[in-house]
């Protein structure tokens, strides 16, 4: 009986092992649901071992193309598996930032995408040409870039040529609209060309794609902001920090915005953030000036020390 519950026990566990080698070590027993139980609410291919079998088949599919020079982006450094290519430039970016680089190809481990995106099969994207699968579930892929127009339309928007970008940007969506940062870009541009109602429509569609986008979440509170509508821009704001703790500068926006209502929770934000990071010193400003008029030497206090930090 012991030994049928031993081999019982160690089905899985097994299996899974001889059908996936090399990522034995991103077996999930049953209780979690599996590998695909798992995706999405832990980390998986955590040693990037599917990073080199994507790069080996990138480097005998562009072989087989007859490509002997491309740019080549991934989220952890491939060098050293295109160390013998030298035509074949390779570099590192984050994903989500990815069409503002100018790029061929991509190699991207499902490390660090937002567990909304893998939940809802909003990754891989659809210019996946190549997939790492383990037990069914995506660990990494291998990207062909469609256009550039997304990275033209980014280098538009940083030059000032906001009519160029929003053109651009217009392209870049005819090939891909499941990319946040493609709307968040062509929401600035379409503002910085005075048409705030489309650029309002773009932030709600990118929104959609990543709930938690921090440019996207801090960009709408400050739209907010600056029209005035302080319960949305509040709204925005708390998003951002449900998202992301540590975007120190949400803080200082979210008590400036409450501080006359709520002055003890505006302050109380602005100590969270320097127990947080204790040398942010817009917080440390921000901070004397919620005493500047009832307690001026405490907020001399504040500033004094605001001086002695060199950013």
């Amino acid at each position: 009986a012991l030994a049928g519950i031993i081999v019982f026990l160690a089905y899985h566990p097994v299996r899974f092992s001889v059908s996936n080698h090399p990522y034995e070590y991103i077996y999930y027993n049953q209780l979690t649901g599996g590998l695909k139980g798992a995706y999405g609410n832990y980390e998986t291919d955590y040693y990037y071992t599917g990073q080199t079998e994507a790069s080996e088949w990138l480097i005998n599919y562009l072989k087989e193309k007859d490509i002997d020079s491309a740019l080549v982006r991934a989220t952890f450094s491939v060098d050293w598996s295109f160390r013998k290519h030298p035509g074949i430039k390779t570099s590192y970016f984050r994903y989500e930032e990815r069409s503002q680089y100018d790029w061929d190809y991509a190699i991207i481990t499902n490390r660090y995408i937002p567990p909304y995106q893998l939940k809802n099969n909003i990754w891989p994207p659809s210019n996946s040409i190549h997939k790492i699968l383990v037990d069914d579930v995506p660990i990494c892929i291998v990207l062909k870039r469609d256009t550039k127009a997304d990275y033209l339309g980014y280098k538009a928007l940083t030059e000032g040529r906001y009519s160029d970008a929003i053109r651009f940007f217009q392209e870049a969506l005819n090939f891909n609209d499941r990319d946040e940062m493609i709307f968040y870009n062509f929401a600035r541009a379409l503002n910085e060309n005075g048409l705030s109602l489309k650029a309002d429509s773009a932030l709600r569609k990118a929104l959609q794609i990543n709930p938690d986008s921090e440019p996207v979440l801090m960009y709408c509170g400050n739209l907010a902001a600056q029209r005035k509508d302080r319960d949305k821009a509040v709204m925005y704001y708390e998003r951002l920090l449900s998202a992301n703790r540590k975007y120190y500068e949400a803080y200082v926006k979210l008590s400036g915005l409450i501080v006359d209502k709520d002055l003890l929770r505006a302050r109380e934000l602005l100590r969270e953030c320097l127990r947080l990071n204790p040398h942010y010193k817009p917080a440390i400003i921000a901070l004397g000036d919620t005493y500047r008029e009832n307690d001026p030497v405490i907020a001399e206090k504040y500033y004094k020390m605001a001086d002695t930090i060199i950013n």
